[in-house]
């Protein structure tokens, strides 16, 4: 199987684990904006959990809620859960992409992740920022969390879809009428893994 080809960015793009409440903070603005982009310019392509119009409010309390959990888990009130990566344009703190790792703290999953909230802003789609973001997420998973099974869904037909194949992973399920989009339209959800540890 030919590699994939190294994603090529502008130099100065930065990617970053979040790691406290105030490092999220930090970028909260673009956060919601990013969020409020992927749920409003078309809802009825947007199936990330949230309905349209997403307010200002909404948008933030998702990613605030994000803010309470690295506080429980500094405070070791929790595991650690939720991994979130910000992908940030050279010398600024916006944030261009974002994608995070869920992971299952049970004996019997200790091998597996789940890859969720793979946003990039519309005006940089196409450019390798989705691609270097996946590619640094999954070294992580393997190298740092020593995860060998890696998944992930997106609607079925989101040009995700392509996206993902592209970058090797393999379907191995749809549900239908899995979740709803953000103009609360039914639609279908398709299940990728992708195995990550050495031969």
């Amino acid at each position: 199987m030919a590699s994939r080809p190294e994603p090529v960015l502008t130099p100065g793009h930065t990617i970053t684990a979040i790691e406290t409440p105030e490092q999220l903070s930090l970028h909260l603005p673009s956060l919601r904006k990013l969020l409020q982009f992927h749920v409003n310019d078309d809802p009825s392509m947007s199936s990330i959990g949230f309905r349209a119009p997403l307010a200002d409010d909404e948008a933030d309390k998702f990613w605030l809620g994000i803010s309470d959990r690295l506080r429980d888990e500094a405070a070791g009130l929790i595991q650690r859960s939720y991994f979130l990566f910000v992908l940030t344009a050279p010398d600024s703190t916006e944030v261009l992409a974002t994608a995070a790792l869920a992971v299952v703290n049970k004996p019997t999953h200790a091998h597996r992740a789940e890859i969720v909230k793979v946003l990039v802003h519309p005006s940089q789609q196409r450019k390798g920022l989705g691609q270097a973001i996946m590619q640094h997420v999954e070294d992580f998973a393997k190298v740092q969390l020593r995860r060998e099974v890696l998944t992930l869904d997106t609607a079925t037909e989101l040009p995700a879809m392509h996206f993902y194949r592209r970058l090797g992973w393999k379907e191995w399920g749809t549900c239908p009428e899995y979740a709803d989009f953000a103009d609360g339209r039914r639609g279908d959800a398709t299940f990728f893994v992708k195995i990550v540890r050495d031969p």
